[in-house]
């Protein structure tokens, strides 16, 4: 017994070293071309996913068709419920990216608000209910955060304001895109696919100041002082995008982005704009009232 505690402690301290590693190596790599440093990315984001695996060994685990759930006891009756929605979603999020994602996708159910918080380094003050990252989703319990205990009503919470929709989308990004988008496009495409699917808009209320720029969005999104100006305005870049070219163009820019274009030359190829150009309407899009448009017009419905 303790010679198996200390290989797989020795596993554990391997991994966790080549893991940074090939972190490391990935972001030396942002001036090499882009075939190596897309290999690079796809390393370091296979041994993350495999070292969240490893970590969670110890927790309860409920497989399907294309997920993986692992749960603390306490979660045993939301497991199924995490399992089913993202069964749900699978199918509607593969069509629409026309991506198939690399199965079992491991979904992780942190217990407490505490502990997702503590899988990124985050401080307490986080209210994060999903992430994605590295090839693993992590949702938080549905108990911490849906104020019922009727099941029909968690239920129905969780499936049309709950964060597997919008997560899946960001593991279908990150794997079109091989880890080669700007933040803003990759939050966009996120709302876009979860509001498509199940009508939630994460980002509502008024902004408190005008339009930020994408530039400044993909260098400091998480540091911007609006962060309902900043998810509503990456939500209207989408949208513009569709409005004006169509869904197909969001498909076009991601494979340009995978094939290691930035994203200039990837707009330009795709809808025949700059990136100015493209923020600058994006700009007037915004100041035109298109999203209150729209969100009135769902209130009077």
């Amino acid at each position: 017994m303790l010679h198996f505690r200390l290989r797989r402690a020795f596993i554990w301290f391997l991994l966790k070293a080549v893991t940074a590693g090939a972190a490391l190596a990935f972001f030396l790599a942002a001036r090499m071309p882009h075939p190596l440093r897309a290999c690079v990315y796809g390393a370091f984001r296979e041994l993350a996913r495999y070292q969240a695996l490893i970590s969670t060994r110890e927790m309860l685990s409920l497989k399907g068709e294309h997920f993986e759930v692992r749960y603390c006891p306490a979660d045993e009756p939301y497991a199924r419920l995490v399992l089913e929605t993202a069964e749900r979603f699978y199918g509607p999020v593969s069509e629409f990216f026309s991506f198939t994602p690399p199965g079992p996708v491991p979904v992780i159910i942190h217990p407490t608000r505490s502990s997702l918080n503590a899988a990124f380094g985050w401080p307490d003050g986080e209210n994060a209910v999903g992430v994605y990252w590295a090839g693993v989703i992590r949702v938080l319990s549905p108990r911490e955060w849906v104020d019922s205990r009727d099941e029909g009503e968690v239920r129905e919470r969780f499936v049309e304001s709950g964060p597997v929709a919008h997560e899946l989308a960001h593991l279908a990004v990150d794997y079109m895109s091989r880890g080669n988008v700007p933040r803003w496009l990759n939050e966009g495409i996120a709302q876009y696919v979860d509001y498509r699917l199940t009508g939630f808009r994460f980002a509502q209320g008024e902004p408190s100041r005008p339009p930020y720029g994408l530039e400044e969005m993909d260098r400091n999104f998480d540091l911007l002082e609006d962060q309902v100006l900043a998810y509503r305005q990456s939500l209207a870049a989408v949208e513009y995008l569709v409005e004006v070219y169509g869904e197909e163009s969001l498909h076009k820019i991601l494979a340009a982005l995978g094939r290691g274009e930035d994203i200039d030359t990837a707009l330009r190829h795709a809808v025949g704009e700059s990136l100015e150009e493209f923020s600058q309407n994006v700009a007037a899009y915004c100041a035109a009232g298109f999203w209150r448009q729209e969100l009135r017009a769902r209130a009077e419905n």
